[in-house]
């Protein structure tokens, strides 16, 4: 089945849905992995201070995540130790001494917090180059929108605008930059193609963009997917059973650690 006939049967079977009979549902919430570590760490194949942010899960919703304090923090390629300092001013954050993965290494993680010991490994992948940047100038005003090219390897693609040169616009709308995280997975999702809108990021000239790629592994793919599930890609017709999302950390942990490759881009528009 081709990518359009997936969108027209799934528009055939939302109208379906749409058209049948209602019933009201009770919903009481469940609350799993109350006060769990949350890990938050990649590290790439720049030559850079690695960071690694450690919080504690949120039964309530939008609030701020705690950070975690006090944490021995170290990632391991099998021959060397790169142990993690903690920050004392962005608290929850470890820093390491700079280094770059590469290819070919296995690297372990191990989190000792609060008498308990947490553990995960990850391979870097490598990834391509980036496809060329396509913009597109609005007809009715003088500011343009970034198209997302899809196609080419799993990987995360992050985008920043930054008009700080454009004294008009910046004195005008109060802001200077814009992000943007989008990303290529093997899978084809209905849920992706019919979710929620997501906002378009409009930007003048003399706007800096730069692009950052990372390639994602097999395992970070199904926990991006999980994700994305969760959040950018609800709202739509298809949305499913809620759901824990996946992890790779030992002992109950949530969140991932992955070792990506990293390559870069950046134009200004003209």
């Amino acid at each position: 089945m081709t990518y359009k006939q997936l969108i027209y049967a799934g528009l055939v079977f939302a109208t379906l849905i749409f058209t049948g009979c209602e019933r009201e549902f009770p919903t009481k919430l469940q609350e799993t992995n109350l006060n769990a570590l949350v890990v938050d760490g990649l590290i790439t194949n720049e030559l850079k201070p690695q960071h690694i942010y450690l919080s504690i899960s949120n039964s309530k919703l939008n609030l701020p995540s705690e950070p975690v304090l006090g944490a021995t923090v170290v990632v391991s390629d099998g021959s060397n130790n790169y142990e993690f300092y903690e920050s004392t001013v962005n608290h929850g954050s470890y820093y390491s001494l700079p280094f770059q993965a590469v290819v070919g290494k296995k690297y372990s993680l191990t989190i000792n917090y609060k008498s308990t010991t947490y553990i995960a490994s990850e391979s870097m992948v490598p990834v391509t180059e980036l496809l060329p940047i396509d913009i597109s100038k609005e007809k009715d005003s003088n500011l343009y929108t970034y198209n997302n090219v899809k196609g080419g390897d799993p990987a995360m693609i992050e985008v920043i605008f930054d008009w700080t040169g454009n004294y008009t616009y910046t004195n005008k709308y109060g802001s200077n930059k814009a992000q943007a995280t989008y990303y290529v997975l093997k899978n084809l999702d209905i849920n992706e193609a019919l979710g929620a809108d997501r906002q378009v990021i409009r930007f003048p000239e003399d706007t800096k963009i730069v692009r950052r790629k990372y390639s994602l592994s097999k395992d970070y793919q199904a926990f991006a997917r999980s994700l994305l599930m969760e959040t950018e890609w609800r709202g739509g017709i298809f949305d499913v059973q809620q759901g824990n999302v996946t992890t790779n950390i030992s002992n109950g942990a949530l969140g991932f650690f992955t070792v990506c490759m990293v390559v870069m881009d950046s134009m200004i528009v003209k």
